[in-house]
């Protein structure tokens, strides 16, 4: 859905510049909510700051896990490049997901001993021979005994060089990573309500300066803002934005796969008008607004 934006300046820099297509759910989560309402270095530097954020969250991360049957290409394009840890015969690998496949991350053990995916070890074992002097036809031998070499056997490929092709047996998400930054809602409840507040957004008044200084400089304060950690009944196939109203000042609630939500409390500013919810149901890709009766 695309909401059309008549004005001309960038709502977090307010300078008078071309403005772009900005996502207010990231892109990455499925968002398909857009305006374009920010000048391309504040969507660039938003977006650095919460795209990767917001997909690495362990929460997200079992979200679509719980979904992914689901929403099976969504779940696809989450698991790109994210930390997994496998289980192996030698015990736990941490490695991340390409295409759909399973890689190691080079890791260099204690006893000094080399953890490669298969076709970097190859390279490795071929630099190594080569370096010690060995002539090509024993280095191509030693890269066929590893072609050939069994799962979970040690091989002696080489004089004095041995290798493990460990099986794989299963892989699950590494959730040690981070916690979403609360910059991720701020960002989306703000844009939420420049389309409520139009060209009103661009008023130089403390209420709305301070949150332009979270978005462009990233440190959230407490005397301003708040941001409380929600979670909905159950994991759902959605994400909603909705307008609170004002208790007495501004809340909006964003929730992401149905069970992970936020309500950001603007503890100075207020907005008056009408309020609206937006949904979007990912596994039918249908965006609904209503407006809510006050």
């Amino acid at each position: 859905m695309v909401v059309p934006w008549k004005h001309g300046r960038c709502i977090v820099c307010l300078r008078q510049a071309k403005l772009t297509r900005e996502h207010l759910i990231p892109e990455s989560l499925g968002g398909r909510l857009v305006t374009k309402f920010l000048c391309k270095p504040c969507n660039s530097t938003l977006g650095s700051r919460t795209e990767s954020i917001a997909r690495s969250d362990p929460s997200i991360r079992l979200a679509i896990g719980n979904l992914s049957n689901r929403l099976p290409a969504l779940a696809r394009k989450l698991s790109e490049d994210q930390p997994y840890i496998a289980e192996s015969t030698a015990g736990q690998v941490k490695g991340y997901v390409k295409n759909g496949q399973f890689y190691v991350r080079s890791t260099r053990l204690e006893d000094g001993s080399l953890v490669q995916p298969t076709p970097e070890a190859q390279r490795t074992v071929e630099n190594i021979l080569r370096k010690a002097g060995h002539e090509a036809p024993l280095r191509l031998n030693a890269l066929q005994l590893f072609e050939n070499a069994s799962e979970n056997e040690r091989v002696e490929i080489a004089p004095g060089l041995e290798v493990i092709k460990w099986a794989i047996d299963r892989i699950q998400p590494d959730l040690s990573t981070p916690l979403m930054d609360p910059l991720v809602p701020i960002k989306i409840a703000f844009e939420f309500l420049a389309l409520h507040l139009g060209g009103a957004v661009y008023d130089e008044a403390p209420q709305t300066a301070w949150v332009r200084k979270v978005l462009s400089d990233g440190d959230v304060n407490a005397d301003f803002l708040q941001v409380e950690q929600l979670r909905g009944p159950q994991y759902a196939s959605f994400h909603g934005i909705c307008f609170e109203g004002n208790g007495p000042r501004a809340k909006v609630q964003i929730r992401l796969f149905g069970w992970l939500a936020f309500r950001v409390h603007f503890l100075h500013l207020a907005v008056g008008g009408p309020r609206f919810v937006y949904t979007h149901d990912l596994e039918l890709q249908k965006e609904y607004v209503q407006q809510l009766n006050e």
